[in-house]
């Protein structure tokens, strides 16, 4: 009987570690996903600035912006 409940508590942990393993994969394919979508839209931004001929435009942004921190949005933006 003692030997049942250790191979049934094994197997409850086999179990509990199985579900853990699939909600990280299922996390993980969801960041995977993200990721691809994120690298996808900066491509389109990247090329977007390039035809729009704003490329100076854009460096001079990126070396001289800094965060706003007197907005009276709920989240910080890039500012010049």
């Amino acid at each position: 009987m003692a030997k049942n409940k250790k191979v049934i508590k094994e197997q409850k942990k086999y179990q509990n570690l199985q579900e853990r393993y699939e909600e990280m994969n299922d996390y993980l394919l969801d960041l995977i996903e993200d990721h691809r979508c994120a690298e996808e839209d900066l491509r389109y931004l990247n090329d977007f600035i390039h035809y729009k001929e704003l490329d100076e435009e854009f460096r001079y942004f990126r070396e001289h912006a800094h965060e706003d921190e007197n907005s009276e949005l709920p989240f910080p933006y890039l500012t010049l």
